[in-house]
Formats: C-alpha cells, sequence, structure tokens
C-alpha cells in the first residue's frame, strides 16, 4: 500500500472533489483519481460514492480515514525523528486560522519563525466554520495548531494557549439611536436589525449566548463588509474591537451591562505529541505574538 494513495485518499476526504483534492496537492486531477483507485482495488471496497458534485464516504471509506491519518502521521514523525538526528528542524506545519486576527501581532511571530527556522513552512487553513471547524481539525489531525475566538473553557482533546483578550463593540450608523446614546445594554438589541456571521465563529459564540433574543436580518462571513452594512444604516453588528477601529468611518459604541469578552488562544492537540516544527511554531507564537495595543474608547 503506497501512502501516496491515502495522502490522495485524504486530500479527497477533506476537499469533496477530485479536482479540490489535486489542486491542494499540486498534482494533476487524474494522478487522485487513478490513486485512490488503486487503494479501492487494494482494499476491495469502494471509498467513495462518486455524484456528479461530490465524493461521499462509503462505509468502508469512513472506516479508512482513521488509519490512514495515523499512517501519514507516522510518516512525518520519521521524518521528524531522523531531522532531529540532524539537529534540523523542518517541515510543513498545517496551521487553522480565523478571519480578521488583529488584537495579536502574528507577523511578527512568523517572520520570527522563518529567521530561526527556514525549513519550515506555514500551511494557514481556513475553516468556513470558523473556531468550531479549527477544534474539528486539530482533533482529527488536519490540523497541527490551530487559532480559537471565543473557545470554550474546557475543550476535550486539546490543550489550549491564551493568547489574547479584547471586548466585542457594536458598529451602527451614525445618526443611530445608539450612537446617539453612545453606549449600549444588550437589551437594547432586541428589536434591532442584526448582522450576524456563521455558527461556530467565536463571535457567533459571544452573541449567541449573551443576546439569544434578537433579529438577525443577514448573515455574512466577512467582519469587513459586516461593518460597511452597519456603517450605511442596514443593520448594526458586533465585531472585536481592534477589527472596528480599522473599519473606516466605523461608529464604535461600547456596551455597559455586561463584558461581551473575545479571547483568542492558539491549541494542538493532547493526545498527539506535536512534530518538532509545530513545537517551533507555537513556541514562536507563545513568545512573540502579543497583544496589539488598541484604543479602549469609542470614536
Amino acid at each position: 500500500m503506497e501512502l501516496r494513495h491515502l495522502e490522495y485518499f485524504l486530500a479527497c476526504v477533506d476537499q469533496g472533489t477530485f479536482t479540490a483534492a489535486a489542486r491542494s496537492l499540486r498534482v494533476v486531477q487524474s494522478a487522485v483519481s487513478t490513486g485512490v483507485a488503486k487503494l479501492e482495488r487494494e482494499v476491495g471496497e469502494r471509498l467513495f460514492d462518486r455524484t456528479p458534485t461530490v465524493l461521499v464516504l462509503t462505509d468502508a471509506g469512513r472506516a479508512v480515514v482513521g488509519p490512514a491519518r495515523a499512517a501519514l502521521r507516522s510518516r512525518a514523525d520519521i521524518f521528524d525523528a531522523v531531522d532531529g538526528v540532524r539537529g534540523d528542524i523542518r517541515g510543513e506545519v498545517a496551521v487553522g486560522a480565523l478571519v480578521n486576527v488583529v488584537s495579536i501581532d502574528l507577523a511578527e511571530a512568523f517572520a520570527e519563525i522563518h529567521r530561526r527556522h527556514p525549513g519550515i513552512t506555514i500551511a494557514m487553513r481556513q475553516n468556513p466554520r470558523g473556531t468550531s471547524g479549527n477544534i474539528v481539525g486539530v482533533r482529527s489531525g488536519t490540523l497541527d495548531l490551530a487559532f480559537l475566538g471565543a473557545y470554550p473553557v474546557d475543550i476535550p482533546g486539546l490543550s489550549v494557549h491564551r493568547l489574547a483578550q479584547e471586548p466585542l463593540v457594536l458598529v451602527c450608523a451614525p445618526d443611530h439611536r445608539l450612537a446617539l446614546a453612545g453606549s449600549f445594554a444588550t437589551s437594547d438589541l432586541a428589536d434591532e436589525r442584526m448582522i450576524d456571521y456563521p455558527p461556530g465563529w467565536g463571535t457567533r459564540a459571544v452573541v449567541d449566548r449573551d443576546i439569544p433574543h434578537r433579529r438577525t436580518v443577514i448573515e455574512v462571513a466577512d467582519q469587513f463588509f459586516g461593518m460597511s452594512l452597519a456603517v450605511k444604516g442596514f443593520g448594526v453588528t458586533l465585531v472585536p474591537l481592534g477589527v472596528a477601529h480599522i473599519q473606516p468611518d466605523a461608529i464604535i459604541v461600547p456596551c455597559t451591562d455586561k463584558p461581551l469578552m473575545w479571547d483568542i488562544a492558539i491549541a494542538h492537540s493532547s493526545t498527539r505529541t506535536p512534530s518538532r516544527a509545530a513545537r517551533a511554531v507555537l513556541d514562536a507564537v507563545l513568545e512573540l505574538a502579543r497583544p496589539v495595543r488598541i484604543r479602549r474608547t469609542p470614536s
């Protein structure tokens, strides 16, 4: 059994189609589809049902996912061990990203990683489900590290390192009643037109928890577009303070009745030992990704 075929299979699991899997691996589509077909012949079962739009795992395919990921991790461990003997730290580190992370200085941390260990490649992965998708990725082994926003206090299977905290603030039009008031209570939002973000995002988790009764009029996957809508009077939205300060002409209104806090952290598996490369990235982030100073008064 060739590990390359397992890699193709897992890329199809993660990407959903042969074409997307090939693109993620930077190989031709025929190599992926042929490799998966060879793997299916070898195990004696179909691993995917081919539909017109997406690959769907069969029962046999679902059974293969875990052992396949373990096999590829073992291969990575072998190279990691040999690099350790040489004194080298190299390899790809898959990191689950979050959109619009401005409260910590990631650029400084990543630049220093490059200076210290030029053999490390960081692969940033954006999951549409935000923090919840990143948690799944770390647990499954598709991510070595992941950033989490407004994460649960205790996450089984993950070791979590807090990096920074900032409040969520309201962004609205200049002539909005809450902009004129200069502050708001969570009860003030019950009848407002709310611009929300996707389920699974950290900001959405805070809003669902602290403002469960609200009138959502649109859900967008881009905080800057959400703020643009708010500034033009389409509705109001809640975003981290640092993100709000980047938006031109944003009217920023603080909450007065409860702390709507957004925490950011970095996490890795608590059941698997990080590779030397992943450990180096984690150490640099913990050392250098310090909170960015944010002006705390509303504009």
